[in-house]
C-alpha cells in the first residue's frame, strides 16, 4: 500500500504557493511586470514532481506532455485575448479580468489531490492518477503560456495611467 512521503508534502505545498503568487493578480491589482512569472516555477515543480512519484508501470510521460502542450497552446490563446493595462511611468501591470490563473491554479490543486487519493487508494487502475497527473501538467502549462504571452505584449502595449 502506497504511504504519503515528503515529495508529496511538497508538490502540496508548491501548489498552494501557486495559488497565493496568483491571488494579487486575480484582485485586479497592479503589480510589476516580472510578478507574472512569480507563480510559475511552483506550477511547474509540482507538475514534476507529481509525475516524478508515479509508479513507473503506470507512468505515462506522452499522456503527461501532451497535456502541457494542450495547456502551453490554452494558455497563449487567453494571453493573447486578455486585456491587459500598463503604466510604463511606474513599470506596473494590471490584468482586469486575470481571475483565469488564480482558477488554473485552483485545477492544478484539486487534481493534485485527486492524483493523490488515486495513488494512495491503491485502485490498481492507472487511469485516474495518469488523467490527474495529465491535468496538472495542462494548468501548469497554460500559467506558463498565458505569462510568456502577457509579458510579451508588455514589452509594447500602450501606457495606461494606474491609480493602484
Amino acid at each position: 500500500m502506497p504511504k504519503l512521503n515528503i515529495l508529496h508534502l511538497i508538490a502540496a505545498l508548491a501548489a498552494g504557493v501557486t495559488i497565493s503568487m496568483l491571488l494579487r493578480e486575480a484582485r485586479g491589482r497592479s503589480l510589476p511586470p516580472g510578478q507574472l512569472f512569480a507563480a510559475l516555477p511552483f506550477a511547474l515543480v509540482t507538475a514534476i514532481l507529481l509525475l516524478a512519484m508515479q509508479s513507473p508501470d503506470s507512468r505515462q510521460p506522452m499522456l503527461w506532455l501532451s497535456g502541457l502542450v494542450v495547456g502551453i497552446v490554452a494558455g497563449v490563446t487567453r494571453g493573447l485575448l486578455l486585456t491587459l493595462q500598463l503604466d510604463r511611468m511606474y513599470s506596473r501591470l494590471r490584468l482586469p479580468n486575470g481571475r483565469d490563473g488564480l482558477w488554473a491554479a485552483c485545477v492544478l490543486t484539486v487534481s493534485l489531490l485527486v492524483a493523490f487519493g488515486a495513488s494512495l487508494a491503491g485502485l490498481g487502475n492507472p487511469i485516474p492518477e495518469a488523467a490527474a497527473t495529465s491535468a496538472v501538467a495542462a494548468s501548469a502549462g497554460y500559467l506558463v503560456g498565458r505569462a510568456g504571452t502577457l509579458w510579451r505584449r508588455s514589452l509594447t502595449a500602450p501606457h495606461s495611467t494606474l491609480h493602484q
